[in-house]
Parts: structure tokens; C-alpha cells; sequence
């Protein structure tokens, strides 16, 4: 299915037949309106895949403000906790290098 509309509502309105002996000329109206059809179709098409689109957007927006609430409300208390766990990972470090230092000037002292 080709979704490119060949009519315009100006063309339409504009639209003017050859008058045959007994009227219009009846393959021109017929082609005319197969012209139509087709547009309505494709504009029927290309609306149910908007709204095909639109509502498969509308559930991923919903998802995702979803997991962004869940990550904001988690979010404080954990990253506490991986600061508290960190700090305390500096103290015992801080701690070492003191004893450390301690241990080597006191030899130096001492020599």
C-alpha cells in the first residue's frame, strides 16, 4: 500500500468532467472516484498506525515516569548507603597509612 494522497480537497472541489452526448463520461467519473477510495484508505491506514504509535508511546511514557519514580524514591537512601560504606572504607585505609607512618618514623627515630 503506496501512502502518498494523490488528492487534495482543493482538487477535488475543482474537479470538472467532460460532458459526453448523454452526460459525463463514465470511466472518467469511475476512475475519478477509484481516486478517492484510495485516499481514504490510506488516510484510514495512516491514522490506525498513528494510533497504533500513539498508544505504544503513551505505555513506554507510562513505563518509564514509572522506573524514573521508583529510581528517584530509591535513590537517596541507597546512595547514603553506598557513601556510608565508602567512608568507612577511607577511615580503615586512613587508619593503615596512620600506623603506617607511625611505625616508619619511629624506626627513623630510633636509627
Amino acid at each position: 500500500m503506496e501512502n502518498k494522497i494523490k488528492l487534495s480537497p482543493k482538487k477535488i472541489l475543482n474537479k470538472q468532467f467532460q460532458i459526453d452526448f448523454k452526460g459525463y463520461n463514465a470511466n472518467e467519473v469511475d476512475y475519478f472516484l477509484d481516486l478517492i477510495v484510495a485516499d481514504y484508505e490510506n488516510f484510514a491506514a495512516m491514522l490506525n498506525e498513528s494510533y497504533d504509535e500513539i498508544e505504544s508511546l503513551q505505555r513506554e511514557n507510562a513505563a518509564l515516569k514509572q522506573k524514573i519514580s521508583s529510581l528517584e524514591a530509591g535513590a537517596p537512601t541507597q546512595n547514603a548507603q553506598n557513601l556510608e560504606a565508602k567512608m568507612a572504607g577511607n577511615v580503615d585505609l586512613l587508619k593503615r597509612l596512620s600506623q603506617l607512618e607511625k611505625e616508619v618514623y619511629s624506626n627513623k627515630k630510633n636509627d
